[in-house]
């Protein structure tokens, strides 16, 4: 994996998410830590990763949907018991805890049960928001879900949605068309049809997330992530658009194809 962090727009480079989000210092601070994904183009990727590297470091890590996931392969509880989650997480380092919903989903456990687990836990990984698969999300009314306890909000737009029609790569396109009529570029349908460029990402990314969950959770910190960054200049690209934001913070992420998380759960 490839990560490339700001922080007090200095930007520095790793090959894992827990040296760029700073999350030994975090951990050190506060237990259980809650990070949030919300946004498209790889979220449950990112939290697979996050996962596997905590578990790496012996922490115990929980991982929740306030949404809808796919059915976890490997360390799950639908059992909604408090004790089967802090069975695995002593077992296993991790637990992926829902209900079941219909017979590939699971849904959220629900407020009284997370409020049990989440101290079990060192970590706890939020899957926060749905985009049906696609790489562009700007999210509808009530998304995303953002727990109470969250302390980072990590919002992900995917580089792969670059170059192709927003209707084929953007989930909650006439939220996303309404962004660009009131923020984006005026000509963003000039030949009639709306391709996805890198401003456009940085617009919807901007006003559809980062504006609209700092004030809305003002006390959680809100991050934005460009993934699906693979290559050096898609890197640099991302980069040059935290800078034209004007975000002092941000994480490029990339190369996570066939990575070793990819099995966790």
């Amino acid at each position: 994996m490839k990560v490339s962090f700001c922080r007090n727009s200095r930007w520095g480079q790793s090959e894992n998410l827990w040296d760029g989000l700073d999350l030994e210092k975090m951990l050190d601070r506060k237990r259980p830590y809650v990070i949030a994904f919300a946004g498209a183009g790889g979220k449950t990727s990112l939290i697979r990763r996050l996962a596997w590297e905590g578990i790496e470091r012996g922490r115990k890590v929980l991982i929740v949907t306030t949404t809808h996931m796919f059915r976890p392969e490997a360390c799950g509880v639908l059992s909604q018991q408090a004790g089967d989650v802090a069975f695995l997480l002593e077992q296993k380092g991790l637990a992926v805890a829902g209900k079941a919903w219909g017979e590939e989903k699971i849904a959220y456990v629900g407020d009284g049960l997370y409020r049990q687990i989440c101290p079990l836990a060192d970590l706890v990984l939020v899957e926060a928001d749905g985009s049906r698969r696609l790489p562009a999300k700007v999210p509808g009314p009530g998304e995303p879900v953002i727990p109470e306890n969250t302390d980072l909000i990590l919002a992900v737009e995917g580089f792969s949605a670059l170059g192709q029609p927003a209707e084929d790569a953007c989930f909650r396109l006439g939220q996303a068309c309404r962004v660009m009529e009131e923020y984006g570029r005026d000509d963003y349908r000039k030949s009639g049809r709306w391709i996805l460029e890198p401003e456009d990402l940085a617009c919807l990314m901007s006003n559809g997330y980062l504006r609209p969950l700092r004030l809305s959770v003002p006390n959680a910190s809100v991050i934005p992530v460009f993934h699906q960054a693979d290559e050096e200049n898609t890197r640099f690209l991302a980069q040059r658009l935290f800078w034209q934001m004007g975000e002092p913070e941000g994480i490029v992420s990339g190369q996570l194809k066939g990575d070793l998380s990819a099995g966790l759960f």
